[in-house]
């Protein structure tokens, strides 16, 4: 039976369980089966054949066998290159690839790198990064994890496996600090100086060193350390910021996430990978503004990641959320008429792009924006035009209006991709011709015609000559009336026409003569009376 010791933190206390013995330990955990002895009399073992389940045996850390071990790619996105130790060279990694003491591991521009340790360890390297392993090695099969890093530039994100005994130890070395964790969720992120280091922590915490001063900094705080300076004190990290709802799916091109800004943000960072975690980028944005229109990604499942960061880079809690895109195959790019054409009746074309990848067209015309209230649901062949008395029923009339209309286009598969964006035309009613009364008096003229609505105005024109070509009236007037005065000397010429909202004119009405004679009052004098006047 092993009876009961002091622990020193430089032991390592394993629990003994059914079957264990001490040869067997020995040759297993330890650097030599002859320590043997050493550990019976170390933990007072009377019968090292057979030992207590449940009990503890007491080991040496110096005793306990120390091992190199490679810590392994788990994912890839972009470029990412490894420099072995000698010198050599690789660029065409993949998952699986092996990293060994003293490799050094750089990223491209848009490109990270999920790596796994021995003990579960997980560690991301984002873009333009550099990391070299400083140390990788276990202890035997305890379960013992010693990692040591060194970034040189970029920025990494952690989580760290609660460490399993004294020998567990997981290290980042910036050029102005050293991070020490024992369990946690952290990002660490060089300056571009190189100058300065940023550590946050998400989970666990985290003894940041510099100048050789330490600071412990809890989950939710952050703290800064520039080369030759302790630790800035720790201080909160921004909150994360709140999303507006994003559809599921997400179907539109041009639909732009959005999130309320943050008192204290500077900028804000988006992120887009395919898992929850996080551990790959397949995007990532900086931003002033709050909001962003995403790239255009295959249709899938990913998360969205958004963090406000502060003036001094501090970068706060995420607030991440699923994202389903199924925004493929794209639409094509309406063409005419024109968005917001005021078109008068006829046989009404609308034309689209003819885009490699669609084998057919979707189009919907409706007489509102929300598409609630559609005329026309049709698909049609692969062609980019279509005359709406093609696919009208026979004898369909279209209330003068505005029409909105969008098209969606098919793959060779059949499946259907998002409307494109919304466009819309305005059908004008058809304008009569106003029938014109006229009125003559012998000192006044005055024509009118039907009253229309309030938006339609009447164009007036009298003129000398029958092909109005000397005008001495051109006037648009609102009220459906007109007078002027009347000149006996003259013979002149009237006409009206109705001017639509949008300054369209219908057709002339009928030409109106307007006679000197009408409307004056003629005095007729007997033929003998003037037969006598003139033998006076």
């Amino acid at each position: 039976m092993l009876l009961s010791m002091p622990v020193h933190s430089a032991d390592w206390v394993y629990t003994v369980v059914d079957g264990d013995n001490l040869w067997d330990f020995s040759t297993k955990y330890l650097d030599s089966v002859m320590r043997f002895e050493q550990l019976r009399k170390l933990n007072n073992i009377k019968n090292p054949k057979r030992l207590q389940p449940g009990s503890w045996l007491r080991v040496p850390m110096k005793w306990i066998r120390s091992n190199a071990v490679p810590a392994r790619i788990e994912l890839i996105g972009g470029q990412v290159k490894i420099t072995r130790s000698d010198g050599t060279a690789l660029n065409d990694l993949k998952p699986g690839a092996l990293i060994h003491l003293g490799d050094t591991l750089k990223t491209g521009q848009d490109s990270s790198v999920a790596i796994v340790f021995a003990d579960d360890t997980r560690l991301t390297l984002h873009s333009d990064a550099e990391m070299r392993f400083d140390h990788l090695s276990a202890h035997g099969e305890t379960g013992m994890v010693d990692s040591r890093l060194h970034l040189g530039r970029g920025r990494i994100q952690t989580r760290v496996k609660p460490s399993e005994g004294p020998g567990s130890r997981f290290e980042i070395h910036t050029p102005s600090a050293i991070t020490a964790v024992r369990g946690t969720a952290y990002r660490a992120a060089v300056s571009l100086d190189g100058e300065s280091s940023n550590i946050e922590v998400l989970e666990g915490d985290v003894v940041v060193s510099g100048a050789e001063e330490q600071a412990l900094v809890k989950a939710g705080f952050g703290t800064q350390v520039t080369q030759g300076q302790p630790p800035i004190p720790p201080r909160k990290l921004l909150s994360p910021p709140k999303l507006n709802e994003i559809p599921e799916p997400l179907r539109e091109l041009d639909w732009q996430l959005g999130w309320q800004k943050l008192a204290g943000a500077k900028n804000y960072r988006l992120e887009v990978s395919d898992n929850q975690q996080l551990d790959i980028l397949l995007w990532e944005q900086v931003v002033t503004d709050h909001q962003l229109s995403l790239p255009d990604l295959p249709d899938g499942d990913y998360w969205v990641s958004v963090r406000g960061i502060d003036a001094d880079g501090l970068e706060g809690s995420n607030t991440v959320k699923r994202l389903i895109l199924d925004r493929h195959p794209q639409p094509p790019q309406s063409l005419s008429p024109a968005d917001g054409e005021m078109l008068q009746g006829g046989d009404i074309e609308l034309k689209w792009d003819r885009p490699d990848y669609a084998s057919g067209y979707l189009l919907e015309v409706a007489t509102d924006l929300a598409f609630e209230d559609i005329v026309i649901k049709r698909e049609v062949e692969d062609v980019d035009h279509i005359k709406l008395t093609d696919i009208s029923e026979p004898g369909t009339y279209y209330e003068p209006g505005t029409y909105y209309w969008r098209v969606a286009a098919k793959s060779d598969s059949g499946e259907l991709g998002p409307a494109g964006i919304v466009r819309s035309w305005r059908l004008r009613s058809e304008l009569e011709p106003p029938g014109v009364t006229m009125v003559v008096t012998e000192e006044r003229v005055m024509g009118s015609w039907q009253q229309l609505d309030s938006d339609h105005r009447y164009h007036v024109q009298i003129a000398h000559d029958p092909d109005f070509n000397h005008l001495e009236l051109d006037q648009v007037v609102s009220k459906n009336e007109i007078e002027i005065e009347h000149i006996y000397s003259q013979l002149r010429y009237l006409r009206v026409c109705v001017v639509d909202e949008d300054d369209y004119q219908g057709p002339w009405s009928d030409v109106h003569k307007i006679d000197p004679l009408l409307g004056i009052s003629v005095w007729i004098v007997p033929a003998s009376l003037i037969y006598g006047l003139l033998f006076l």
